[in-house]
């Protein structure tokens, strides 16, 4: 829990000199869709809403955000968030408590949170704090992004968003659940092995990932989910400083994503790849 002290403290300073305070954060996550007892799925990128004002120290700045998700989603809210590591990629033990997140300050912040619970996933882990996060984080298959995967359980949930905070640009690893369910030509299961780490006890183990064709052209792209799900006003997307808050509901990317790949299955590709 973060102090009002701090909550008071200017954050940033954008490009017109207006002054963001912490009020400012939580009143546009609300009005992007968030509501009380909202699951959220949440990409953030901490210095995209301007120069940093007087807040300094990287774990509180990290925290205001965690409490001003906390705050709008209220206790029977849930907050995840990606803190993959890729360390069976990378030929790494994975250690759930120790190995650090290696998608940004943020989710490395949020996994070290002493209420926060981390998954077993030693590519694509999550940590969650809330009423669901040791649900939502325990008890997942052996697949990435496949059935009994977070994303798989995500998506099933009524209350499910998913919310990109000031990255530039809409990012979606939910989209590769769509991609895998809908079986696209241009992706194939892969098991990775390697050992994981808990506590002072060491076991082999696997994990199954959904990996694109290297060499053959297959670059993601997620600006036309995005474009497709604002004109149908399925997603909101509210300014804040010089950046963005998107939010959509995961069965709105699910149900419009499988659409879409039925009409042209490179949907979410920069363009088709060399594959024949």
């Amino acid at each position: 829990m973060i102090s009002e002290k701090l909550k008071e403290k200017p954050i940033y300073i954008d490009y017109d000199r207006k002054i963001i305070f912490y009020k400012d954060i939580v009143n546009a996550l609300k009005k992007s869709g968030i509501k009380k007892g909202d699951t959220i799925f949440v990409h953030v990128n901490l210095g995209a809403f301007g120069k940093l004002a007087t807040i300094i120290d990287r774990s509180d700045f990290a925290h205001l955000y965690i409490q001003a998700f906390l705050d709008v989603i209220g206790p029977d809210g849930t907050v995840v968030t990606p803190t993959y590591s890729y360390s069976f990629c990378n030929e790494e033990i994975f250690d759930p408590l120790y190995t650090p997140s290696k998608v940004g300050l943020f989710s490395d912040e949020f996994r070290k949170s002493l209420d926060s619970y981390r998954s077993i996933n030693p590519i694509f882990s999550v940590s969650a704090i809330g009423k669901e996060a040791k649900n939502l984080t325990g008890n997942l298959s052996k697949s990435c992004f496949g059935n009994g995967s977070i994303f798989d359980k995500m998506q099933a949930m009524n209350n499910s968003k998913y919310v990109v905070v000031g990255v530039g640009y809409f990012i979606c690893s939910q989209v590769h659940y769509v991609e895998e369910y809908m079986n696209v030509p241009y992706r194939y299961k892969k098991t990775f092995h390697g050992k994981i780490r808990i506590e002072n006890y060491e076991y082999k183990d696997l994990c199954e990932f959904y990996v694109r064709y290297l060499n053959k052209g297959v670059t993601t792209s997620f600006d036309k989910i995005e474009e497709h799900l604002l004109n149908k006003k399925l997603m909101k997307k509210i300014p804040l400083g010089q950046d963005f808050i998107n939010t959509v509901k995961i069965k709105h990317i699910c149900n419009e994503g499988s659409k879409m790949l039925k009409k042209d299955p490179h949907f979410f590709l920069k363009q088709p790849p060399s594959i024949k």
